[in-house]
């Protein structure tokens, strides 16, 4: 399956959150990119979104093609849905590129809603740092026109393709564990080292184009 019908009026949606393990970038997911109304697919291998997502129960499948199933229905409806690959073996990259066909096969430029793409541990199922291929380079590069937005979340920047930082309009940094870290972000983003390497947990920087601002996460 192919997406359907480009909008090249569509706006970019893409955007990643990076920080060290424990600095709060799943939790940021949960409460800053995501509503009770968005329908959401989510690559969650290690079981981070099971429950409730923005108020709404996650439907989680171990198998790709039920996963596809669900997805399929819940795409041609207008209401909001949370659903999630959860494969109960020991995930790979080709587990996460399975994934991505599945949603960019859901893009459809003149849906009433885009489909928000939770895409997490991306570094753990790339297979390097160079330009970004498969399914997920294409869903960055194209998925604009077809209102698929990703989510990205990874541990250190150095460690996945550019191609992420290089087509997300916004960018969620949080916790480094390095100066040597937060200097390659300021490299990326053009935000300050110094500021990033002062983050503390659950706290942040976000930004939208080249304009960013502080926040802390509060549950």
């Amino acid at each position: 399956m192919q997406p359907i019908n480009p909008n090249n009026k569509l706006k970019n949606g893409h955007v990643f959150a990076v920080g060290m393990s424990g600095s709060g970038k799943t939790s940021v997911a949960k409460k800053l990119f995501i509503k009770a109304t968005d329908q959401v697919a989510l690559f969650d291998p290690v079981g981070d979104y099971t429950g409730k997502l923005a108020g709404r129960v996650v439907r989680g499948y171990p198998n790709i093609k039920e996963f596809a199933a669900a997805l399929i229905a819940g795409r041609k409806t207008k209401q909001g849905f949370k659903i999630a690959y959860q494969p109960i073996h020991e995930t790979t990259p080709k587990d996460f590129d399975k994934y991505c066909q599945v949603i960019w096969a859901m893009g459809n430029g003149k849906h009433n809603k885009p489909l928000k793409i939770i895409c997490e541990e991306v570094a753990e199922h790339s297979e390097h740092a160079g330009k970004a291929t498969g399914y997920h380079g294409k869903i960055l590069r194209l998925g604009r026109k077809f209102n698929l937005h990703t989510i990205n979340l990874f541990q250190r920047g150095q460690e996945v393709s550019k191609t992420i930082i290089d087509n997300c309009h916004r960018a969620c940094v949080m916790m480094q564990k390095t100066k040597a870290s937060a200097t390659y972000l300021e490299k990326m983003t053009g935000i300050p080292a110094d500021e990033i390497d002062q983050l503390c947990e659950l706290e942040y920087l976000l930004q939208n184009g080249k304009q960013y601002e502080k926040g802390t996460i509060r549950w």
